[in-house]
């Protein structure tokens, strides 16, 4: 991939989203069409839960 297409790809990182708008390297108003463009996929998500046991990390681990 190109140099160029790698960072036009980069404006809409979600990481970098707020640091492209307030420089004006992409408007709010493009920003919101891209985001409304994507699929929604909250079907395709698992859902899970952490406990103690399930880690099985114990205090005396991390020195406590």
């Amino acid at each position: 991939m190109s140099l160029a297409k790698e960072l036009d790809r980069l404006k809409t990182d979600k990481r970098l989203t707020d640091w492209h708008v307030s420089r004006g390297k992409i408007s709010k108003e493009e920003l919101k069409k891209y985001l409304d463009s994507l699929p929604d996929l909250a079907t395709n998500v698992d859902h899970f839960g952490l406990s103690e046991q399930d880690t099985g990390a114990d205090d005396d681990q991390f020195g406590e």
